[in-house]
């Protein structure tokens, strides 16, 4: 189909607002443009005022900036009302997402390859700081949501700056209302949670954040809620990233401290000096070529096994652009431009089709007509290669034998092992007779394989079919909160949300991913909605109880608790609801109900742990300590079994600790003092 003066092919993607096409663009005089990535918003929004003004907002800013580290926009248009916007085709990853992968294979992105892509982010946001709108005068803009979502990385090594939606300028204001939170907390910097003023500094001390993560493999300011992540942004200062990880060199450190100081007139002025600073560091933090941060790229998302650059892949070859073949002309009717409402009121700058990009236009009478066939007329060879393209496809037809049905594609599916059951699973989306149940079932078996990226390759082609429906949105969440892709998590909820206002699901998958970013204000929240749409599941009580609990809102929890077991006995909820009970003063109930679940599921950590709590209250040291230790074999990298142990043997005073100290020391060396300061004690002589 045609937006404006863009040919579409393919639906790549399809998000929380908005869905993302590709095509080409094509003057009204049939001279081909470049491919283009064109984003339209989804129908139901198109009448939010807010989201359309971000939308606009976003096209508007990137627009007045000319970078290669700036994602370029070709057009911001509108055909019946509906607002576009055509930009540069991208192919890759963000760093956002990289990093996640990296994580998953148990390793941290090379330094230098990190410090390359960080560098040339900086580059193009410090191009943006120093825009200039069209009548010269400074936009003075500020991201504010600087983060590696909006840090795009390419398959060629080029890195871009994406998503302006929420920017900040004098000219045009912000994409949101005014007084509230913008971008990610993690990375936002005093100022802004302060409600004081804010600049591009703003931007350098995301950055900043974002050097200290790659130093130190962890966040500068954490908390276990949204409030005191950003009160120990406005207030405290962060540990030196020497002392997660001695290794770091005193140089970057002394860079990144600076780019997160507390006042902006205390950090890098630009973020040109703190690019600068960078590249004059050298030795193990040499910053990468461009070619090796290509290679990187590659090597974590291979072409022949990655669904979404196959999914583009498949959009290039849909395009019908083939030189020397005839061009479809835009809709009759059109602009020269190809526009057919031209009223926003944005300095957009239309793409002109660079010299060696034009092409003549095919002649408007049949080659060999009027005249016989002009010189070098590409026809015999364009037919001699259809032939063979035609006897190629029969000939693999032939072998491959006719196509399977859905039905016939799942069952083989199921019958299949490994590889080949979950690619074709997977493929199961891309096949025009698929309902949504036999989709379901693919989800079902592939989320039960725990293979959640085969789950979103799935995901990604029911929704090019059916972006409306509620069981794609919602298996795309869970999945993409198992693959600790929060954004895309968030998305998805909202997505299902809005499909499905009263249907708990969606507030249940947001609650499971609060639950993993430790954010506990917002997961009982979330657990606390899921039951009022959902009062009767047992699920749902037992994490909003479980929650309330570890909040100190014990008779709140204790009726949660209560209620999910009456519906569906537990040992991990009866092992909390005992530790609620512990608290509320009623021990003798308590060891009743922690016994009973430690006899029922020896293997549950929680169940020995609080008895060994409530035992040392009681005075039991001996039984206390015996549950201590059998918490902490079942405990892993969890130390509070041990630590628990520890405090107690010190308190005793008893000739234990010596042991202790030493078995904590010895199984959680990079922690150990931090542990150790709860019971530093010597033992007695």
């Amino acid at each position: 189909m045609w937006i404006g003066q863009y040919r579409l092919t393919s639906r790549v993607a399809t998000g929380g607002m908005a869905e993302v096409y590709v095509g080409r663009q094509i003057s009204a005089d049939g001279q081909f443009g470049p491919m283009v990535a064109v984003k339209r918003l989804l129908p139901h929004l198109v009448k939010d005022s807010a989201i359309v003004r971000m939308f606009l907002n976003e096209a508007r800013i990137t627009a007045q900036i000319h970078h290669p580290n700036v994602v370029t926009i070709f057009e911001l248009g509108q055909v019946e009302g509906e607002p576009f916007i055509a930009m540069e085709l991208l192919e890759g990853r963000t760093w956002a997402e990289l990093r996640q992968r990296a994580a998953e294979n148990g390793k941290r992105m090379p330094a230098g390859v990190a410090l390359r892509v960080l560098c040339d982010a900086c580059r193009g946001l410090d191009a943006a700081h120093r825009a200039v709108d069209e009548e010269g005068k400074p936009l003075a803009l500020v991201h504010r949501d600087f983060t590696p979502d909006n840090i795009h990385v390419g398959v060629r090594g080029e890195v871009k700056v994406i998503d302006f939606g929420i920017a900040r300028t004098t000219a045009w204001g912000a994409g949101t209302e005014p007084g509230t939170l913008k971008g990610k907390f993690f990375y936002m910097s005093p100022e802004m949670i302060t409600a004081k003023p804010v600049d591009h500094r703003a931007d350098i001390f995301a950055a900043g954040v974002m050097l200290y993560e790659q130093l130190c493999g962890r966040r500068p300011f954490t908390g276990n809620s949204i409030d005191e992540v950003v009160i120990r942004i406005a207030r405290e200062d962060p540990a030196l990233p020497s002392t997660h990880d001695p290794a770091v060199p005193k140089a970057l450190e002394a860079i990144c401290l600076r780019a997160i100081a507390k006042e902006p007139r205390n950090r890098f002025q630009s973020l040109a000096e703190f690019v600068d600073a960078l590249e004059a560091v050298g030795g193990d933090s040499v910053l990468a070529t461009q070619q090796e941060v290509a290679d990187y790229v590659v090597s974590l998302f291979p072409e022949k096994s990655d669904e979404r650059r196959n999914t583009l892949r498949r959009a290039r070859e849909a395009d019908p652009s083939v030189p020397g073949l005839p061009v479809v002309p835009p809709p009759t009717g059109a602009p020269p431009d190809g526009s057919t409402d031209r009223t926003l009121p944005s300095p957009i700058r239309a793409y002109q089709p660079a010299p060696e990009q034009k092409l003549e236009a095919a002649p408007s009478t049949p080659l060999g007509v009027n005249g016989g066939p002009p010189k070098r007329s590409p026809l015999p060879m364009i037919l001699g290669v259809v032939a063979i393209i035609g006897v190629g496809i029969g000939a693999f037809f032939a072998l491959k034998g006719p196509a399977l049905t859905a039905t016939e594609q799942l069952a083989k599916a199921e019958q299949a092992k490994g590889s080949d059951r979950t690619s074709g699973l997977v493929q199961l989306a891309s096949l025009p007779d698929a309902t949504d149940a036999q989709l379901v079932r693919a989800g079902a078996l592939l989320a039960e394989a725990k293979e959640w990226e085969g789950v979103l390759s799935l995901v990604d082609g029911w929704l090019l079919t059916n972006p409306k429906s509620l069981d794609a949105r919602l298996l795309e969440a869970k999945a993409a909160v198992q693959t600790r892709k929060g954004k895309r998590a968030e998305t998805a909820v909202r997505e299902a949300g809005l499909l499905a206002p009263n249907d708990a699901r969606p507030d249940a998958v947001l609650a499971e991913l609060r639950e993993l970013q430790a954010d506990s204000g917002a997961a009982l929240e979330a657990w606390t909605k899921a039951v009022q749409k959902a009062p009767a599941n047992p699920q749902y009580l037992a994490r909003q109880g479980y929650w309330l609990s570890q909040a100190g809102r014990l008779d709140e929890a204790e009726i949660a608790l209560s209620k999910a077991n009456k519906k569906r006995p537990d040992p991990a909820t009866t092992a909390e609801l005992g530790f609620v009970k512990f608290r509320k003063d009623h021990k003798e109930e308590a060891i009743r109900l922690l016994r009973s679940v430690v006899r029922e599921k020896p293997d549950l950590l929680e169940g020995h742990y609080y008895l060994a709590t409530v035992l040392f209250q009681k005075n039991d040291l001996a039984a206390a300590r015996a549950e201590y230790l059998a918490a902490d074999a079942l405990a892993g990298t969890d130390s509070r079994p041990l630590t628990a142990l520890c405090e107690m043997e010190q308190m005793q005073n008893t000739t234990e600790l010596p042991a202790v100290q030493k078995k904590l020391r010895e199984r959680f060396p990079k922690d150990a003092d931090a542990l150790l300061s709860k019971c530093a004690a010597s033992a007695p002589p």
